[in-house]
């Protein structure tokens, strides 16, 4: 049975503080909104941001696994690209 089901976690777009995780069909999901959220850490209207929940995580296991070359280190996911 195919997976129809997909979490979004809604952020701020101005400290990042997630707001809430929602579970929405794939036919039916937007990650690009121009609406305004509340913030509780900045105390105002900010644009949301959206992002499929747990993606970061999956980019970071995937880094872990890449082949080391002999002639560098390991790539690292730092936190400046987590936007």
């Amino acid at each position: 049975m195919p997976i129809d089901q997909v979490s979004i976690l809604r952020m701020c777009g101005g400290c990042r503080h997630e707001i809430e995780t929602i579970s929405v069909k794939k036919d039916n999901m937007r990650l690009f909104v121009d609406d305004k959220v509340w913030c509780e850490h900045c105390q105002s209207d900010q644009p949301e941001i959206r992002d499929i929940a747990g993606r970061l995580d999956t980019i970071r296991t995937e880094q872990r696994n890449y082949p080391v070359s002999p002639t560098s280190g390991p790539p690292v996911l730092s936190t400046d690209d987590e936007a």
